[in-house]
């Protein structure tokens, strides 16, 4: 699938794992790079046994420290809106895949990485992985919608401190603030990002896109509630949705 050894898949039953292997440059990501992934998702959107994707680094020096600088210091304006344009398309494409993404992130997740990884439905990390938004250091701002992605998910505030200082923050620090979901110890990464991709992937593939679908939208209120509504009822005749109260229901008797 991919055209390029910059990127790694493999797939293990309803499982899919997308390995970032440019350890050269820390996983620092250019134009193949991001076709290749968008590629990816749009191959595994196709096939339907594919429910969840683990993204992560080939190995553990680092997830990803986002846009190659060098690559960026000899574009032109024409040529970083273009980038910045792609960028958007595959990290969007991931936000709002029917794919569950999880981010599997050992070492430096920075700039563009940080994006990245935002753009995933959940992030595990190493306890001694390290995230920030350095670009201010540059002169520019967080770019693909990051400070957009990352309000979203630790508030306003928050991202403002981070994007407007640089500073970089620890896993621990990242799991308080709410922009990561597990911390786990470095050796056992690999590991508990299976387990938990594999969590998602027994539950019913339809109910887990229904509840992204909700999260991510920006329907509210009375509305919402009536998303709800249709949803369940699509679900409530589902085979797996009945076999599953069916049990509860026998199990109750019992």
């Amino acid at each position: 699938m991919p055209a390029t050894d910059k990127l790694l898949t493999k797939t293990e039953g309803s499982i899919a794992h997308l390995l970032l292997n440019n350890a050269a440059r820390l996983n620092a990501l250019d134009h193949e790079m991001l076709l290749d992934i968008e590629r990816c998702f749009a191959e595994w959107e196709r096939k339907s046994a594919i429910t969840v994707v683990v993204l992560g680094p080939a190995s553990d020096r680092a997830f990803c420290v986002g846009a190659d600088i060098e690559v960026l210091s000899r574009m032109n304006e024409q040529s970083m809106q273009a980038w910045e344009l792609l960028g958007n398309r595959v990290l969007d494409r991931i936000e709002s895949s029917p794919l569950i993404s999880v981010a599997s992130i050992p070492g430096y997740a920075l700039g563009g990485g940080l994006t990245l990884a935002a753009a995933c439905d959940f992030r595990i990390c190493a306890a001694d992985a390290i995230l920030g938004q350095p670009e201010i250091g540059l002169g520019w701002i967080p770019g693909w919608g990051g400070v957009a992605r990352l309000s979203r998910l630790i508030g306003i505030g928050r991202a403002k401190e981070l994007c407007m200082t640089g500073r970089r923050i620890t896993a621990q620090e990242g799991e308080l603030a709410g922009l990561v979901n597990r911390v786990v110890d470095a050796d056992q990464l690999s590991v508990k990002s299976a387990e938990f991709a594999s969590e998602l992937a027994s539950q019913d593939r339809a109910a887990l896109r229904g509840i992204k679908v909700l999260a991510e939208s920006q329907v509210s209120g009375v509305a919402a509630h009536s998303f709800d509504g249709l949803l369940n009822a699509s679900l409530l005749h589902n085979e797996r949705a009945q076999a599953a109260v069916a049990k509860f229901l026998a199990r109750k008797k019992t």
